[in-house]
């Protein structure tokens, strides 16, 4: 598997007051097998807030969003769900995808791939 480009954003408030302004989303372009490929990860941006509080990851320190780093942890955790959509809104479950994260290895492992954010 080759990480060609993560797209970091924020996800679009819907019509109605809904609640949506405060997810995230993390969209990782993918080739495996000489296909390309699009993996999506929803999750409750305030899960970014908590990662920082226990410890496990700064993006203000990191210098990298959590947005830009999700999809590609969720398809190094999960090697048989890469496709489609997947969505997080519990937090225990959301930081199992950085057991045994370092930023300095991701930073190097996928220095070639591109990291936007919206």
């Amino acid at each position: 598997m080759k990480i060609l480009s993560v797209i970091g954003e924020n996800v679009p408030a819907g019509k109605g007051g809904s609640p949506s302004d405060t997810f995230d989303r993390s969209i990782a372009t993918y080739e495996e097998n000489g296909a390309t490929k699009t993996m999506t990860v929803t999750y409750v941006r305030y899960f970014e807030k908590q990662l920082a509080e226990e410890g496990i990851y700064d993006q203000e320190a990191g210098g990298i969003p959590v947005n830009r780093i999700v999809s590609v942890l969720f398809l190094e955790k999960h090697p048989d769900g890469k496709t489609g959509r997947h969505y997080y809104n519990d937090f225990a479950s959301f930081k199992k995808l950085f057991e045994g994260f370092s930023l300095e290895v991701f930073k190097h492992k996928y220095k070639e791939a591109t990291f936007v954010t919206q």
